[in-house]
């Protein structure tokens, strides 16, 4: 799964150390315990948790390391998306090499052209004004270069709003395809929270070179 890189309005957070005490369970019931004690967000299709089985987590450690201690033997990665957001992938990732890094910088351009792309188009209905609600959705690209599929991967809390959204996702052309068409990219944008320094979604953001 290609992870799109966290759009650049969205803040970051350092989390501490805290105790846990998760016994192995059903995988989606170990994440909902995992999510109100760190009030990280773990988003996933839930046809994803079917029938796997966490490992236990015990003992003080951040949320980032008890998550991964928590995915151990489930077959399925966690991969960082913000300081407080993550997005389950199946694991069996091969190692970088100097082979692939030129790839990889391919595709962080392209990340940032999806990233563009769907900023402009949800920018240009003010009804979806970004900022107003958090956002979780996966977006494939096809062979033409246009969104073939868009889905959510959370509500936004208004089914109106998603629906919108979605229809407004897939009317999207990037111009060029992807170096692997079809294969879904992960994009997440957080909700601006009073009290806490947001850059508006919908103004232009300031160069971060």
């Amino acid at each position: 799964m290609a992870l799109a890189a966290t759009l650049p309005w969205m803040t970051f957070a350092r989390a501490a150390e805290m105790v846990f005490d998760l016994p192995a369970q059903p995988l989606k019931l170990a994440l909902d315990r995992y999510d109100a004690q760190t009030s990280m967000s773990v988003f996933y299709p839930s046809e994803l948790a079917d029938g796997r089985t966490s490992h236990a987590v015990v003992g003080a450690m951040t949320p980032r390391d008890a998550l991964h201690r928590l995915l151990e033997g489930t077959g399925l990665a966690a991969h960082a998306t913000a300081g407080d957001a993550f997005v389950l992938a199946p694991s069996g990732d091969t190692p970088v090499s100097p082979a692939t890094q030129d790839a990889s910088v391919a595709r962080q351009d392209y990340d940032a052209l999806v990233q563009s792309r769907v900023r402009q188009a949800l920018c240009a209905r003010p009804a979806l004004a970004l900022g107003s609600y958090r956002l979780a959705v996966t977006v494939q690209i096809g062979r033409a270069g246009r969104v073939q599929r868009a889905r959510l991967l959370d509500t936004t809390g208004d089914n109106r709003r998603d629906a919108a959204i979605l229809d407004t996702l897939q009317q999207i052309d990037m111009g060029r395809a992807p170096e692997k068409p079809d294969t879904p990219f992960v994009l997440l944008v957080r909700q601006c929270v009073a009290g806490q320094a947001c850059v508006p979604a919908c103004e232009a953001p300031r160069s971060l070179r």
